[in-house]
């Protein structure tokens, strides 16, 4: 496939939508068990043993926060190329944070799906690696205005 196809697939309005609102609801669903949950989240945050024990409770309320309304205003279109940047920087943040505990043996909670109870490992960050991946097209391609307003659709 030639640079200018591929580039043509990636900015394709269906595509840019459907990876829109996966990832949305992806977010959506990984701040619901830490809003409910936040001395549990913040307990797993601090096995990353990155945060300072000060910063946990903020971090522990202000994280799922940004990723739902990050999420929904993915699915809605709205800035989305700055929405998708602020959830691609959080993924690699996570990404640093299981690197840095596995270089040291570190295994612990993920965190990341309360339901999903997993372990930090590279299945869970080749899974981030891949939504990074997925959140690219938006980056790149998305609009970055609040796309709800009359004239203002792409």
């Amino acid at each position: 496939m030639k640079r200018k196809e591929f580039s043509r697939l990636m900015s394709s309005k269906k595509l840019l939508t459907a990876l829109r609102i996966i990832m949305g609801l992806v977010f959506v669903a990984a701040s619901y068990d830490k809003l409910l949950y936040p001395a549990v989240f913040a307990a797993k945050a601090a096995e990353y043993k990155l945060i300072p024990e000060l910063l946990l409770p903020v971090v522990a309320v202000a994280l799922p926060w940004v990723e739902l309304f990050c999420g929904f205003l993915l699915m809605l279109n709205i800035f989305t190329r700055s929405t998708a940047l602020i959830l691609a920087v959080t993924l690699a943040g996570f990404i640093f944070g299981m690197a840095y505990d596995l270089s040291f043996g570190l295994v612990h909670d993920c965190g990341c799906f309360g339901f999903l109870e997993e372990s930090i490992g590279a299945g869970t960050i080749i899974r981030d690696l891949v939504f990074i991946a997925m959140l690219l097209p938006a980056i790149i391609y998305g609009g970055n205005e609040f796309a709800l307003l009359p004239g203002k659709e792409k």
